[in-house]
């Protein structure tokens, strides 16, 4: 089938049952809480918990308690300027490790009634966003109230950045869900390669010390769109450059995004004729 006919498919069955999608995502957000005291709580206690044990440990214990020297040479605390690419993380992470399996933990969708499949891997994105979008408020609330740091006016492109990051999370949930379906290797492949893909990744360090040094290793680091929200995220928050500034990578990481989306839409339009017969 022509790539670009299965993308046009992909997208107008999730738009047709998009308040499906939101009804379904919802759901899914209270069953993966359920029986927890807290219940969805949790799901901004995980991102809060690991944020302060990294900015004890790198901050005091590695950094020696220096502060992080921003490209416009401003001095920042590094809690600050980490709090951004840590949100990032988590919605990245709870893709990789719940999207693979998406589609099989929602089998009964696939085999006991007409569903829309496609429609899977979407809702499952937008209900991890829900504590996505509640870490971004209360970084916006720290970022207020912490004396001396504040906002500029650049946070407005952080809709920008999510709606993207939002889009890049859901085709990478259809690919991977796809697969994950025909083979559970490569559910572990996945789970085997998520903490080297975070720390090959600029959440916790500064991707100018590698440019300074090893240009060509910063260069193959920066082929990983992922990188594009961090600093985006970034530069939202910490008042650095507007995203058409960054012309060349803001249009790399646009022409990834589309042919990663017709690759995956191709495949998945391939590959879900048989996942009734593999569930």
């Amino acid at each position: 089938m022509n790539p670009f006919k299965a993308l046009g498919e992909f997208v107008s069955t999730n738009a047709k049952y998009l308040g499906q999608s939101f009804s379904m995502a919802g759901s899914t957000l209270k069953k993966h809480y359920s029986g927890s005291l807290f219940g969805w709580a949790w799901s901004v206690v995980r991102p809060i918990v690991f944020i302060a044990v990294y900015w004890f440990a790198i901050q005091f214990g590695i950094r020696g308690n220096k502060p992080v020297v921003l490209e416009s040479g401003q001095e920042i605390s590094f809690f600050f300027w980490m709090m951004p690419g840590v949100i990032t993380w988590f919605l990245l992470q709870e893709t990789l490790s719940d999207g693979v399996n998406c589609i099989r933990k929602n089998s009964h969708l696939v085999n006991k009634m007409v569903f829309p499949i496609p429609t899977i891997p979407i809702f499952s994105v937008m209900s991890y966003c829900f504590s996505h979008l509640l870490m971004i408020a209360l970084t916006v609330l720290v970022f207020v109230v912490a004396p001396g740091v504040g906002l500029t006016v650049r946070l407005v492109q952080i809709f920008y950045y999510f709606i993207l990051f939002f889009l890049f999370c859901c085709i990478t949930a259809t690919f991977i869900s796809a697969l994950g379906v025909i083979s559970r290797d490569f559910e572990q492949l996945i789970k085997a390669i998520m903490n080297v893909f975070f720390w090959l990744s600029p959440v916790l360090w500064q991707m100018d010390r590698i440019e300074d040094k090893h240009r060509a290793l910063a260069m193959i680091i920066k082929l990983n769109p992922y990188n594009y929200f961090i600093s985006g995220y970034r530069d939202a928050f910490l008042g650095g450059k507007w995203f058409w500034q960054h012309y060349a990578y803001t249009g790399y990481t646009l022409v990834f995004m589309l042919a990663f989306a017709l690759f995956t839409a191709h495949l998945f339009k391939k590959l879900s004729p048989e996942f009734a017969d593999v569930l």
